[in-house]
């Protein structure tokens, strides 16, 4: 037997699978390729340089 709790759950999931779906796919339709390709090239590309981290841990006393 499945709770009334999880059954909304589950139900709440559903929904909320499918209506991000449909605006996913809404939002894909409206735009063509001319479109994403003009707003590729509007949108600048920032290249950070590279970083090192080093770790090191901390020497443990000596527990007794």
């Amino acid at each position: 037997m499945i709770s009334r709790l999880s059954a909304y759950a589950a139900t709440f999931a559903v929904l909320a699978a499918a209506s991000i779906a449909f605006a996913a796919s809404a939002q894909q339709a409206r735009f063509d390729d001319h479109h994403a390709a003009a707003a590729a090239k509007a949108m600048p590309v920032v290249q950070l340089e590279t970083i090192v981290v080093t770790g090191h841990r901390p020497a443990v006393a000596d527990q007794q």
